[in-house]
């Protein structure tokens, strides 16, 4: 008897049918390869790019809140006692542009600002009817053993606190910004600014990353700020979770988070124990870090989704008519093969790339459609990238310009007065940023007399720079009406006051030095008393002369000095960022360490020999630290 064998319709139909699902297999395989490989190259850039995008928006606002501290610690430095009112008032213009600072505190050292009282802190916050004000210094309350007097006066520095429960402001977590109040090179004080990070709280709760994905911000100290469970937020840290858990790689990874440093991970959740992708970056000026995750399934959903449909579209062909079945296989093979190939594309770097000839409406046109949406996020995020690379560079390229205009304005030449060679004058001015606010300047009044001037604004970089612009001309236009130093500096200051809305203002020395007897008649307006050398090497400070910076208050009123250079003699005019400059152990460059410079230096040296030996002196000793302040030196010397 013939073994029964199957018709040959029946044989073709098994065959195609085997082929179809052997080559569905492999189109599925290949693509779910590649389609994975894509989206977590894509998907870790994403997050990335996320963690990294949501921590600046942080360290931005933080760097609002700490730029008001500083402002006013610079300010009080020159004003060592100041009245409540003028607190008061100094406060509510810098709070008045500073909607995030809830309160600001100014507190004195024990009996620095009145022998009889220990403690003077007073405290402005935001009440029902303004800016109110309180005490701090209550007898339970010992406010220089808190955390956020003694750290920064200690290492003499400012610091964010370690985030807190406002109690007395309805529980609501806040981080206080502490700045020292340095005077005469020893800690005066503590600046403080209070923000609530009930913001952050929002940031972090209204982020959505992926379905299931969450977001986090530990402090320096790992503590939960803010949390995808609210019973951890500042009762749990990322090493306890880790302790809890038996967790190594948890440890490690929040001794990188608190370290600054910042990456994308691939571990198991805190939460639930699945594997997800987490990426961190340090929110600066902080210590905090800012955590981004999302599980692994929601990343690989979509490849997953399509291994399903592709599935469930080839069993539904085997069972349909063998051309139906070979047309359908043909109608996937088509278009996977394409996403294949734009995957690949992608893979290598082509964000050009696009699926457009797959037919809408069906799985593998979902496909296509995410596949070309998630390529356009990719070319927007990369398009924007690079725009604000071009807008950093053009940014760049303008400071530069500004530099080299800033530069061009000041008197650089020398001999400065060839036709006067009975004096040595010579200035240099060397900005912190790309552009500063120290300037400098000489300029002839009369056949016989020369003005001298040396000035520092408050902060650093494009604001200082067009304030110095400004204050240099106003003095150069009344240096031409008065005569005398502190009128010019008077008049220079009640026309800088009514637009000077940011608050900012400039120490000046202003002189008048008669070049054939030596008089100089000179008054500072906040600056430091310049050093002097007389022709037998004896080197020492001139006469300080008490005065408020101009732009701080209305109507201020200066005293003047007289001095007389003989033939031999020499002064240097400096702005604070030579002697308050620190080396890499935070110690100040300091007057005595420049007095004992100018009495060694040789004497024979020209006036930019000896400004360049000052440079050279005051660069060994601050190299490898990074320069906070401007530094101008003019240096004038009696011939005969």
């Amino acid at each position: 008897m013939r073994p029964r064998v199957l018709k040959l319709r029946s044989r073709f139909v098994l065959s195609v049918a085997a082929g179809v699902l052997a080559i569905g297999a492999a189109m599925g395989v290949i693509s779910f390869h590649e389609g994975r490989a894509a989206l977590l190259e894509a998907k870790s850039a994403e997050l990335a790019m996320m963690a990294g995008h949501q921590a600046a928006r942080v360290a931005l606002r933080l760097t609002r809140v700490a730029d008001r501290p500083l402002v006013a610690a610079t300010a009080l430095e020159l004003t060592p006692k100041p009245s409540l009112e003028h607190l008061r008032e100094l406060v509510e213009r810098i709070m008045a542009k500073a909607p995030e600072v809830f309160g600001m505190a100014v507190a004195f050292a024990p009996n620095s600002y009145d022998p009889a009282v220990r403690l003077h802190s007073p405290y402005f916050f935001r009440g029902p009817n303004g800016i109110e004000t309180s005490n701090l210094n209550s007898a339970d309350y010992d406010y220089p053993n808190q955390d956020w007097y003694k750290i920064p006066a200690l290492l003499k520095r400012p610091v964010w606190s370690e985030p807190y429960f406002d109690e007395g402001g309805g529980n609501v977590l806040m981080s206080t910004f502490s700045a020292p109040l340095m005077q005469g090179g020893q800690v005066g004080g503590v600046v403080t600014a209070d923000v609530s990070l009930q913001s952050l709280e929002r940031q972090v709760a209204d982020l959505t990353v992926g379905r299931n994905g969450f977001a986090f911000v530990i402090s320096a100290s790992g503590r939960f700020l803010a949390a995808p469970k609210a019973q951890w937020v500042m009762r749990e840290t990322i090493f306890s979770l880790a302790e809890g858990a038996g967790r190594d790689d948890l440890r490690a990874l929040g001794k990188k988070m608190i370290g600054g440093q910042r990456g994308l991970v691939r571990v198991k959740s805190f939460l639930d124990g699945r594997d997800v992708w987490l990426a961190y970056a340090p929110v600066e000026g902080a210590g905090w870090s800012f955590g981004v995750v999302i599980p692994e399934d929601d990343v690989m959903a979509p490849v997953w989704e399509l291994a399903k449909r592709q599935a469930m579209t080839v069993f539904g062909g085997l069972a349909a008519m063998l051309l139906v079945v070979w047309l359908l296989v043909l109608g996937l093979t088509s278009p996977l093969r394409r996403l294949s190939a734009a995957a690949a594309h992608l893979a290598e770097g082509d964000l050009a790339t696009t699926v457009d000839d797959v037919r809408p409406g069906d799985e593998i046109g979902d496909l296509a459609e995410s596949f070309n949406r998630m390529v356009a996020d990719l070319r927007r995020h990369v398009e924007e990238l690079t725009a604000t690379t071009a807008i950093k560079e053009r940014i760049q390229s303008e400071l530069d310009t500004a530099y080299q205009i800033q530069q061009s304005i000041l008197p650089r030449t020398y001999p400065a007065f060839p036709q006067r060679p009975e004096m040595d004058l010579f200035a240099k001015t060397i900005p912190a940023r790309e552009v500063g606010g120290d300037f400098y300047d000489f300029f002839m009044l009369s056949p016989d007399t020369v003005g001298l001037v040396v000035g520092d604004v408050s902060g650093k970089g494009v604001p200082a720079a067009l304030f110095m612009t400004v204050a240099r001309t106003l003095i150069k236009n009344a240096a031409a009406h008065y005569s005398r130093p502190a009128d010019v500096l008077a008049e220079v200051n009640a026309q800088i006051m009514p637009e000077n809305e940011m608050c900012m203002f400039v120490t000046v020395f202003y002189g008048i030095y008669a070049i054939s007897t030596g008089e100089l008649v000179y008054t500072c307006a906040g600056h430091p008393a310049p050093m002097m050398r007389r022709a037998d090497g004896t080197v020492s400070r001139m006469e300080q002369i008490p005065g408020m910076a101009v732009g701080f208050f209305e109507g201020i009123e200066l005293e003047q000095c007289t001095i007389t250079l003989e033939p031999g003699d020499s002064m240097l005019v400096f702005t604070d960022g030579l002697d308050e400059s620190i080396d890499i152990d935070g110690k100040m460059f300091g007057m005595q360490r420049a007095l004992d410079w100018y009495a060694q230096v040789g004497s024979d040296l020209d006036a930019p020999a000896m400004i360049d030996s000052l440079i050279e002196c005051h660069g060994q000793y601050t190299a490898g630290t990074e320069k906070f302040d401007d530094l101008t030196m003019l240096f004038l010397r009696r011939k005969f």
